[in-house]
């Protein structure tokens, strides 16, 4: 038994080992070592590239071994394949002692990592980046269930505040986050630290959502939103974002950071994130805000105080500001249809289409644009032509627009084949049509503020 306990401590311990390269070794102008030293680290690093990639990572730990403890900065596909190599073992071992020890070895080659592969290094990474890294591979071995959600806040901590929004890879923030409201969750005593955490790396995500539109990069956008979008939905349902508290933390705090546009763009952010834009904290800081410099999310704050103040031309003043300086368009698009959603339920059908055409310029994909358009013109349908036997033929342009909708988007097809299903019931029959001259197929013009043609259908 004894020998038995013995050589798995020598078993773990060969595994773990010590980063003990030989005494003199220069990682900067020698590498490799020197003389038949070199040679040894050239040809099991050779060895070591062969079994990884066919990952034969058994027969791959002994030349991995050799050259991580006697030249660890001879190549950074040590720490590509170090970490492949022990989480593979890992993955097939049973020893609780010796799963830990290979955890800890994966944690072992990131931090040699940091001291010869970081941004110093021509062929390194920055520290945010192998920080992150490092954090996956921890919460890949131990499960998101069992992982210690105050090492991933330390390590991704580290990394997001040093490359802030020159994060990669850009799901760290994300990470970061979910760590932050777990260590909220477990300690009510944290959620200003949360707070921060949320002003801070929002911050940061927005600048990155900047900087990729403007190298027209439209993947990382897309992808840097998707990431928004969930740190923000956490933080909506946190228990920390909620409107009275959001209001009473930055309340004693907006007079003093009137001149702080950073300040400024996370309250107006954060207070519109939990639909709190009906607080005079929000509309101060929009007015604020917009008076240092314009931005979407000030018009936006101040298009809502006019909304509650019924002052609509205000309102369409400075929502199709906000759309104009939004860069992502889909909001800005987004921007345009609430003002359309106002307008029809003042039952200003004019201006709710128009509103919702300008939503299409900035997103022509937006199915709920087309949706709401063929509700408006359903809407007037007894009020266009003087024949109240004409009306069907409204009905007829509103299920244009249905078609329309669902041809951009697909995402609205149930709701648009529900729309059509409904709005077809009111076609004018074909005995009807026969009396007044119309013909299955006819194109037909729709007179008044619709003003456009369709195509006669019958029942």
């Amino acid at each position: 038994m004894k020998k038995l306990l013995l050589s798995g401590l020598l078993a773990i311990a060969t595994i773990v080992g010590v980063n003990a390269q030989k005494a003199g070794y220069d990682p900067i102008n020698a590498p490799y070592g020197h003389g038949d030293d070199s040679v040894k680290v050239i040809t099991n690093l050779s060895l070591l590239q062969t079994s990884a990639k066919a990952e034969a990572y058994k027969d791959a730990v002994a030349p991995w071994t050799y050259v991580y403890e006697n030249a660890p900065a001879a190549s950074k596909n040590l720490y590509i394949y170090g970490p492949r190599i022990f989480k593979a073992l890992y993955a097939k071992e049973t020893d609780a002692a010796k799963k830990k020890a290979l955890l800890d070895k994966v944690m072992n080659i990131y931090d040699t990592r940091l001291k010869y592969f970081n941004e110093s290094n021509p062929k390194g990474d920055p520290k945010g980046t192998i920080l992150a890294y490092k954090v996956y591979d921890y919460i890949e071995m131990m499960g998101m269930d069992k992982a210690d959600p105050k090492f991933i806040y330390d390590n991704l901590k580290t990394a997001v505040t040093e490359m802030k929004d020159k994060m990669y890879p850009p799901d760290a923030y994300g990470y970061l986050m979910g760590a932050s409201l777990v260590e909220f969750h477990k300690d009510n005593a944290k959620k200003d630290q949360y707070l921060k955490d949320y002003f801070a790396v929002t911050g940061y995500v927005d600048q990155a959502i900047a900087n990729a539109s403007a190298a027209n990069d439209k993947t990382s956008v897309d992808y840097l939103n998707a990431v928004k979008d969930g740190i923000v939905q956490g933080f909506v349902n946190s228990g920390a974002g909620d409107c009275n508290t959001l209001t009473k933390y930055y309340a004693d705090k907006l007079d003093a950071n009137k001149s702080d546009k950073k300040f400024l763009t996370d309250v107006v952010s954060s207070l519109g994130s939990v639909g709190c834009t009906e607080s005079d904290v929000y509309f101060t800081a929009a007015e604020y805000l917009y008076k240092l410099e314009p931005s979407a999310t000030a018009a936006v704050g101040l298009a809502n105080r006019s909304l509650r103040n019924n002052d609509y031309d205000a309102a369409v003043k400075y929502y199709s500001e906000a759309a104009e300086m939004e860069t992502n368009k889909s909001k800005a698009s987004d921007y345009m249809m609430q003002l359309a959603g106002i307008f029809s339920n003042q039952r200003n059908f004019s201006r709710s289409r128009q509103a919702a055409y300008d939503a299409l310029k900035y997103n022509p994909n937006n199915g709920e644009a087309y949706i709401l358009i063929g509700q408006l013109y359903a809407s007037s349908a007894n009020g266009i032509f003087s024949e109240p036997e004409k009306a069907g033929l409204v009905y007829c342009a509103a299920v244009d627009k249905m078609i329309k909708a669902k041809s951009v988007d697909p995402s609205v097809t149930g709701k648009a084949n529900g729309f059509i299903n409904k709005y077809s019931n009111y076609y004018m029959d074909s005995e009807t049509a026969f009396m007044m001259g119309i013909k299955e197929g006819q194109s037909i013009f729709i007179p008044g503020w619709i003003s456009e043609n369709t195509t006669a259908r019958l029942k």
